[in-house]
């Protein structure tokens, strides 16, 4: 194994099932307390309770010694963390040891706006803690003694400042109840379930009174308020505005994001792992709705759906609320109503009325006055256009229908150009119909380069939703320089990057990039760049080859429900094809000059048998595996591990996975992820050969017991 000197330095992400920390700081919140007072009661549930919130602790695990000075960690720990929570206990002042951890607080809020104190008194009183009365100004004198006076004065005034601050008296509540609503305030004050909006936001107020006023969160009853609307016109940004205005008034909530072509199993598991704080173990849709049947119907629940593409979605996720305790809020936001209510209602026409627990809110596009205002912040970082351009502005705004993703995306394309590209773009703007408004940014994608045009079209077609280190491995390796590409589509407004590092564009400008890998060959799918049906790309893997027609594929999506055994023969036609996204697939035959240019392979459910030969793509750079049931004995993987410019390699839900194989031959290896594999329990020694190896993440892998030194 090299020494410390020879092998560059590792960055360990993760090596914890625990939640990040709010930006900023390493940890929400820092406990203090006295052990023996508080560890096995309020301190214990109350750790737990925010831990099981997503709120990052730091509590010390230690009982300390009568006397010790607070060492470096503690005080780092201190220093890092948001919010210091003092439980006041009635043996809390004489510890030495809490009451430097408290005067050390108190120096950081002084110091720091960043910083607050969050008392709560366990067994004392506001005046206890002030030194008026009780136990508290009897342990002080005692201390004086040991420590002096000056020492001791210090002590007391951060005891009388902390205890004039707002804080939380148990003997006003349950335990129980009182640790639920302080874990609720601490939510809001961390931001910790808020979704991101928008930097420009204009008009939504009123639109998030008035789908507030339809769920009217204070009612027992369980409703479902539908928003619809064209793509682009606002409602996923709507239902996030919503979502922070309510979340805290219910026990639990889940964000489900985009779920249209998602696999109804895994949001299930998405929705159940939100909810109950872990991840459940079943295998298909109908295992899923017994658990949330049975789990979901005492418990008080704020569920967004968003982008609900068929009404399957919808009632395998939340059923038709009966699944649901009383008081829960269903946000649905799609883009065809009518296609739900016929199927929840039976109905085939337009419908009169909607059942009583379902209401519908309409996202019509901005109004005039809202859509120049929002064009306006994009195009010249202004509330009004300029007095000389505020006539074409206004007249490019007409052209867009209120639509908020046409307006960013032309605005952020019109900034800073000349006066005559605004006229080329207002011609060409009013022949586009608006039903057609993702045509506007066909505008912003002429601007772009080829190798930015080749980034966008991989995203539309296959990245989306993928995180961008990944991706970037495979534009690097193929020369098409991601780093100013990302750059170029952020700034034409055709994509964003999530909190996550995860690429998200929208369905809007994803349907125009498809639409571009279309028209690339109408009448024949197979002479297309870019194939994402999977039965269509089965249907021309299998079908009688001609050679020449299928060079031009380069990346490839097969998702199955059931294993599919694919040859290498079939494979054998596709000569350029450089990112496959396999689902349910078992390979089979002789791969030794199939897969050439192949740079990305991403498998879910990889079969746990494997008879293919000479499966070791040599120009593959990213191997992501997920949600399978591989064993360290798995035959493919001493197949797979000869890859010789693999850099990124992710382990994801491998529930049978103990251990990685032998890396060693990996000797290119950069990024190592491995993500809630329950059985993994250790990590090979030859990891210590990659000397390439920069960034590792091990989450949610319990059964972990030592990494090797």
């Amino acid at each position: 194994m090299p020494s410390d000197r020879s092998r560059p330095q590792m960055r360990i992400a993760k090596i914890s099932a625990h939640v990040a920390p709010t930006s900023g700081y390493k940890y929400d919140v820092f406990l203090s307390f006295r052990g023996p007072d508080t560890r096995r009661t309020v301190a214990d549930v109350l750790y737990e309770s925010l831990v099981d919130a997503g709120i990052s602790v730091y509590r010390d695990t230690e009982e300390l010694t009568v006397g010790e000075s607070i060492g470096p960690e503690l005080v780092h720990a201190i220093n890092d963390s948001r919010i210091h929570m003092p439980i006041f206990s009635e043996g809390y002042a004489s510890s030495s040891w809490c009451l430097q951890e408290l005067a050390h607080m108190v120096k950081c809020r002084s110091e720091s706006a960043g910083h607050e104190i969050v008392p709560l008194f366990y067994g004392v009183s506001p005046s206890d803690v002030r030194l008026r009365t009780g136990s508290y100004s009897e342990a002080l004198l005692k201390h004086e003694r040991r420590y002096g006076e000056e020492t001791v004065r210090e002590w007391k005034e951060a005891l009388r400042e902390v205890a004039d601050l707002s804080g939380w008296d148990a003997r006003d509540a349950g335990l129980g109840k009182l640790i639920k609503a302080l874990v609720q305030e601490l939510l809001i004050k961390l931001k910790k379930r808020q979704k991101v909006l928008p930097d420009h936001l204009v008009g939504i107020d009123d639109r998030v009174r008035d789908v507030m006023q339809m769920l009217d969160c204070g009612s027992k009853d369980i409703r479902f308020v539908v928003v619809h609307g064209m793509g682009g016109i606002g409602k996923t940004t709507l239902a996030k505005a919503v979502f922070n205005e309510i979340f805290p008034l219910f026990d639990c909530c889940s964000f489900l994001s985009d779920i249209r072509d998602n696999d109804i199993a895994m949001l299930q598991k998405r929705l159940l792992s939100d909810i109950l704080k872990r991840y459940p173990d079943f295998h298909d849709a109908d295992g899923g709705v017994n658990i949330l049947r049975e789990r979901l119907r005492n418990k008080n629940v704020l569920i967004v759906l968003d982008n609900v593409y068929k009404i399957e979605q919808l009632m395998e996720l939340t059923g038709n609320g009966d699944w649901l305790g009383p008081g829960s809020r269903i946000i649905v936001t799609t883009r065809n109503l009518g296609l739900l209510a016929r199927e929840v209602l039976g109905q085939q026409d337009d419908f009169p009325f909607l059942p009583k627990n379902y209401y519908a809110y309409e996202m019509t596009g901005m109004n005039p006055w809202h859509a120049l205002q929002l064009f306006s912040k994009h195009a010249f970082g202004e509330t009004l256009p300029p007095d000389d351009l505020e006539t074409i502005s206004s007249e490019i705004v007409a052209t867009t229908g209120g639509n908020p993703l046409a307006l960013e995306g032309l605005g952020s394309f019109l900034r800073g150009k000349s006066l005559k590209i605004w006229a080329e773009t207002l011609e060409r703007a009013t022949k586009v119909p608006h039903r057609r408004v993702q045509e506007n940014f066909r505008i912003s994608y002429e601007a772009l380069s080829f190798e930015e045009k080749q980034i966008f079209l991989d995203i539309a077609c296959f990245f989306n939703g993928i995180e961008s280190t990944a991706a970037a491995y495979v534009w690097k390796d193929l020369g098409l320089f991601p780093e100013s590409g990302l750059a170029a589509l952020m700034k034409w407004s055709l994509l964003k990057i999530d909190h996550h590092g995860r690429l998200q564009m929208h369905d809007l400008i994803r349907d125009l990039g498809r639409e571009i890998v279309r028209e690339e060959n109408y009448l024949n799918a197979g002479s297309q760049s870019r194939l994402w049906d999977s039965n269509e790309c089965l249907r021309i893997l299998r079908e009688p080859i001609d050679y020449q027609r299928m060079s031009t594929v380069e990346s490839l999506r097969l998702q199955f429900p059931e294993v599919q055994t694919l040859s290498s023969q079939e494979f054998a036609a596709l000569p350029k094809l450089r990112s496959l996204h396999v689902d349910a697939v078992k390979f089979t035959g002789d791969y030794k000059n199939v897969f050439r240019e192949l740079r990305w392979l991403c498998w879910d459910r990889c079969p746990a048998d494997f008879d293919a030969t000479n499966f070791f793509p040599s120009n593959l750079v990213v191997l992501k595996i997920s949600y399978s049931e591989l064993g360290d004995d798995w035959p493919g993987w001493h197949q797979i591990t000869k890859s010789s410019k693999l850099k990124f390699l992710e382990l994801r839900d491998c529930s049978r996975l103990p251990r990685l194989p032998d890396l060693s031959a990996l000797s290119t290896l950069e990024t190592l992820t491995i993500r809630n594999c329950q059985s993994f329990v250790e990590i090979d020694e030859s990891i210590g050969k990659l000397v390439h190896l920069n960034y590792l993440e091990i989450e949610a892998c319990k059964a972990l017991r030592e990494f090797p030194v």
